[in-house]
C-alpha cells in the first residue's frame, strides 16, 4: 500500500534538483545567466529568509510582464493557452519543447512570438537534408588545423545562442541531428579532447510529422537508436491542430480586420502603431525569475512520495499501451496505421526533471493570480510556499501530449472551502479535439492517442490523490477575501479559490 511506503519515505529529505543536473559535472551550474543582484535573504546556514527589496521588485516586474504577455498572446492566438504555458515553463526551466501537427497550426508562429521578446536575438534554422551538424555544434577551427590541432569553433552555431528554433525537423538529416544529444542534455559539445560549454538554454522544435513518423524516419535512415534519445531530451511536446472553433475564428477575424485597417493608415498616421494590436510581448528577466521561483516554491515530502508512485504507474501504463498498439499494428495495420509513440518515455533522467517543471508551473500560475497582487504579494512570499500532492496535476506538462485548450485543476466546492460534502477533483484539459472530425485515419488515431494519454494520466493521478487525501489536509482557510496566511493551506486549493474557477 502507498500509505506503508509513505511512512518510510516521508523522512527522506528532498533536495531540489538544480537545472539540468542529471549527469552534470558542475554542481554550481553555469553562472553566465545568473541575476546581477542579490534577490533573496539567507541565514548563515543558507535558509530562506525572505526577499530583498530588489528581489520583491524583480518579482513584481516579472509578474507584470507575464500578465501582459498572456493577454497579448490570447489576442494573437486562440485555444493555445496550455501550449503557451508550457512554452513559458520550457524557457524558464531551461528545458526544450517540440510542437508538431499538420501545416497551418501556428507552430512556428507561437515559437517566433515567444522568442521575439528575448533580450538576445535567437538562433533560427529551417532544416533540410543538406544542413550539417556544424550548424548545431560549430565547425573546425582552420587556424588550429594548420598547426595540426583539431578544435571546434562554436561561434555562430546553435551552441552559441541561449534560445533556438529548429523548424520542420522532419526534413533534417538524422545523422546531423544526432549531434544534438550532448548539446541538449549536458549543454556541452564533445570534440576530441575538447569539452566545450554551450550557451543554449532552450530549444524549440517544430515538425509537420508526428512522433511515430519522426521515429520511423530515423529508423529508415539508420539512426533508430538516436530517435528515442533525442525525443527524450525534449521534455515538453504539443500537438497543435490547424482548425479553430467558430467562436475563436470570429475573434481572430475581428482582430485581423482591425490590424489590416490600421496597417493601411500607418504610412500617413504613424500614431496608429501605438494601438495594442502592434504591441510586442515584454521581455522577462528569466534568470532572476528562475531564481526567485526556485527558492519560493518547494515540494513537500508527501508530494515527492506520491510523485514517485505517479511516475512509476504512468510508466507501466504507458508501456502497456505501447505494447497493445504494437500488437494491433501487426494484426490490423489498417486500423492501427502506426505504433503509438508516447510523449514521455519515462527514463530516470526525465523522472528527475519533472518536479522542477511542476514547481515552476505553479510559480507562473501564482504570479498570474490575485494572490500575487500588490496588496498581498509581500505577505505571500515572506515564507516558502510548499506544494502538496495536488500540485502533481502539473506533471501533465511532460507526462501527456499537450493539445488545444486551457488546462487547469478543477476542484469541487468543499475543496475550495465553500461548502461541506464530498470533494471533487478533475484535471480539465479543456479538450476540443474530436477524433471523428479528423481528416484521415492517421490523424484520427493520433488525436485518439493524445486523448488516451490525458485520460490515463487523470485516472492514475486521481487514484493516488484519493489514497492520500486525508494526509493532504485540504483544510482550506481561504475565502474569496485575500488570505492573510497560507500556512496549512493547500496551494492549489488556495489558487483555485482566487482564480474564479
Amino acid at each position: 500500500m502507498l500509505f506503508q511506503r509513505l511512512t518510510i519515505v516521508l523522512f527522506i529529505p528532498f533536495f531540489l534538483l538544480s537545472w539540468n543536473v542529471y549527469g552534470s559535472k558542475d554542481p554550481c551550474e553555469r553562472a553566465l545567466g545568473a541575476p546581477s543582484q542579490k534577490l533573496v535573504k539567507l541565514s548563515k546556514s543558507f535558509e530562506f529568509q525572505g526577499l530583498t527589496k530588489e528581489g520583491l521588485q524583480a518579482l513584481k516586474e516579472a509578474r507584470d510582464g507575464l500578465r501582459t504577455r498572456i493577454r497579448l498572446f490570447d489576442q494573437r492566438f486562440r485555444g493555445l493557452g496550455a501550449i503557451h504555458h508550457a512554452a513559458t515553463v520550457a524557457r524558464l526551466s531551461k528545458n526544450h519543447m517540440m510542437l508538431y501537427g499538420p501545416p497551418g497550426g501556428a507552430k512556428s508562429a507561437v515559437v517566433n512570438w515567444m522568442m521575439a521578446a528575448e533580450a538576445e536575438a535567437p538562433f533560427k534554422l529551417q532544416l533540410h537534408q543538406m544542413i550539417p551538424e556544424s550548424a548545431f555544434t560549430g565547425g573546425q577551427n582552420f587556424e588550429a588545423a594548420k598547426e595540426g590541432r583539431f578544435e571546434i569553433n562554436t561561434k555562430g552555431s546553435m551552441a552559441d545562442y541561449t534560445v533556438a528554433l529548429i523548424d520542420e525537423a522532419e526534413k533534417g538529416n538524422p545523422a546531423a541531428l544526432a549531434a544534438l544529444l550532448s548539446l541538449l542534455n549536458e549543454r556541452e559539445i564533445l570534440a576530441g579532447n575538447q569539452v566545450i560549454p554551450a550557451r543554449l538554454e532552450t530549444l524549440f522544435v517544430t515538425s509537420n510529422a508526428s512522433l511515430p513518423e519522426l521515429f520511423q524516419y530515423f529508423v529508415e535512415n539508420g539512426q533508430g537508436s538516436t530517435a528515442p534519445a533525442l525525443l527524450n531530451r525534449i521534455q515538453l511536446k504539443a500537438f497543435t491542430y490547424n482548425w479553430l472553433a467558430l467562436q475563436d475564428q470570429a475573434i481572430l477575424d475581428e482582430r485581423l480586420a482591425r490590424l489590416r485597417y490600421l496597417k493601411a493608415l500607418a504610412p500617413s498616421f504613424p500614431e496608429v502603431l501605438k494601438d495594442e494590436v502592434f504591441v510586442e510581448a515584454p521581455q522577462i528577466d528569466w534568470a532572476s525569475l528562475r531564481q526567485l521561483l526556485s527558492v519560493l516554491f518547494e515540494p513537500s515530502d508527501l508530494m515527492m512520495a506520491v510523485y514517485r508512485s505517479l511516475a512509476d504507474q504512468m510508466r507501466g501504463a504507458t508501456f502497456e499501451a505501447v505494447r497493445a498498439s504494437e500488437q494491433l499494428h501487426a494484426q490490423a495495420p489498417m486500423d492501427e496505421p502506426f505504433v503509438y509513440y508516447p510523449s514521455a518515455d519515462f527514463s530516470e533522467r526525465l523522472r528527475q526533471q519533472i518536479p522542477d517543471i511542476v514547481l515552476l508551473s505553479a510559480g507562473l500560475d501564482f504570479l498570474l493570480s490575485p494572490l500575487a497582487d500588490d496588496k498581498v504579494l509581500e505577505k505571500m512570499v515572506s515564507e516558502k510556499i510548499q506544494l502538496d500532492p495536488l500540485s502533481l496535476w502539473r506533471a501533465y506538462l511532460v507526462m501527456t501530449t499537450l493539445s488545444s485548450g486551457e488546462t487547469h485543476l478543477s476542484l469541487g466546492p468543499s475543496l475550495k472551502g465553500k461548502s461541506k460534502g464530498v470533494p471533487t477533483i478533475e484535471v480539465d484539459f479543456g479538450q476540443t479535439l474530436d477524433p471523428s472530425r479528423a481528416r484521415d485515419l492517421r490523424e484520427e488515431r493520433l488525436i485518439s492517442n493524445v486523448r488516451a494519454e490525458q485520460e490515463r494520466f487523470q485516472r492514475i493521478f486521481l487514484k493516488l490523490i484519493s489514497e492520500v487525501q486525508d494526509q493532504i489536509k485540504l483544510r482550506v482557510t481561504a475565502t474569496r477575501e485575500h488570505p492573510q496566511d497560507i500556512q496549512g493551506t493547500s496551494f492549489e486549493a488556495l489558487l483555485s479559490s482566487h482564480s474564479g474557477d
